[in-house]
């Protein structure tokens, strides 16, 4: 095993970022291509040190995370989950809905992750049932993964039955809809997610948009369908997933009335095959509002980055003391289980 020299002010275990670099040059055969422009950040020294500060500032707000039971919902191709685990988490159970991320952190693990075997288990699964006993977490944490649940008032409070008391629950995000701008931005997104077009929008990159994947499931599920009448029930069956589509369409064609879910602006679309939505927009107070009514002590920060370096790291502390959340671009909600 060579060396490895973790670049100069990165607060990452040398094991962390000697098996993240190899990972993302010699990913194993079956990861998703996905997996590199998703993580390439962490081959760069800079981006790197910027990338796990955050994720050191963000723990920070709870003590860390050593010999603690972990829950990262919605926890995409796994580096952080990993990073946790190198950080000294007792377990980290890396929970993720999308089939092709969490087999691809499964890969990633047994390749060149195996030290964390037994450590970090990687589920396929929904945040809204999060597969953890009653009261035996002791952090859930969801980054940049709120925005996509489908159903949120289920996920949290499935965080306040699996937390154990004084348990804490993390949630970072940057869709924040408290600022005016983020959201007419993302109204915008919303739009082109639904009908498109495809293509760079702002930070985004647009996928392929959802009424066209909703004609993909009509012509799969009912391939004697014609064209014409497959384009058209797509229109009305917006924010479906894919049993709903089939068992709206079956029953329609049995005589059934026709579907009539249109899409309406202004609403957040969801894709049909996974059953998340895209870049939905939270005000972090709305969301500590909601946790307080579970149990939980909790706390909207509003946030503005500052991982770069620490004299921005010390201008996002003392902004965080004012109400900006209206001017922040991101949000972070920290509650603990009573």
């Amino acid at each position: 095993m060579t060396e490895t020299i973790v670049p100069r002010g990165v607060p990452a275990p040398a094991e962390f970022v000697r098996a993240a670099r190899l990972a993302l040059s010699r990913a194993p055969e079956g990861v998703d291509a996905w997996f590199h422009q998703y993580n390439g950040e962490l081959l760069d020294d800079g981006r790197l040190r910027t990338w796990v500060r955050a994720k050191r500032h963000l723990f920070d707000l709870i003590g860390g995370v050593r010999d603690k039971v972990v829950v990262d919902a919605g926890s995409g191709f796994g580096m952080v989950s990993n990073l946790v685990g190198c950080w000294g988490a007792r377990h980290v159970c890396a929970l993720e809905v999308h089939t092709p991320m969490a087999e691809s952190h499964a890969r990633v693990n047994a390749a060149w992750f195996p030290f964390l075997s037994g450590r970090v288990s990687v589920i396929r699964g929904d945040a809204s049932h999060l597969p953890i006993r009653t009261g035996s977490a002791d952090v859930v944490f969801s980054i940049e993964g709120i925005s996509h649940y489908f159903d949120v008032d289920a996920f949290l409070a499935d965080c306040a039955r699996v937390l154990r008391p004084g348990g804490h629950l993390v949630i970072s995000d940057g869709n924040n809809g408290a600022n005016p701008r983020i959201r007419a931005a993302t109204v915008e997104l919303w739009r082109r997610f639904e009908v498109g077009p495809e293509g760079p929008f702002g930070e985004h990159v647009v996928p392929e948009p959802m009424v066209r994947r909703r004609e993909r499931v009509l012509r799969q599920a009912f391939p004697a369908l014609e064209p014409g009448r497959v384009a058209a029930l797509a229109q009305v069956t917006s924010g479906m997933d894919r049993a709903q589509i089939v068992a709206a369409v079956t029953s329609h064609l049995a005589g059934g009335p026709a579907p009539t879910q249109a899409y309406v602006p202004g609403t957040c679309p969801r894709e049909p095959e996974w059953g998340y939505v895209l870049e939905q927009l939270f005000d972090g107070r709305e969301l500590a509002a909601r946790l307080a009514r579970l149990g939980f002590d909790a706390h909207a920060l509003p946030h503005f980055g500052g991982a770069v370096n620490d004299w921005v790291h010390a201008a996002n502390l003392v902004l965080r003391r004012l109400p900006t959340h209206r001017w922040a671009r991101a949000y972070r909600v920290v509650a603990r289980r009573n």
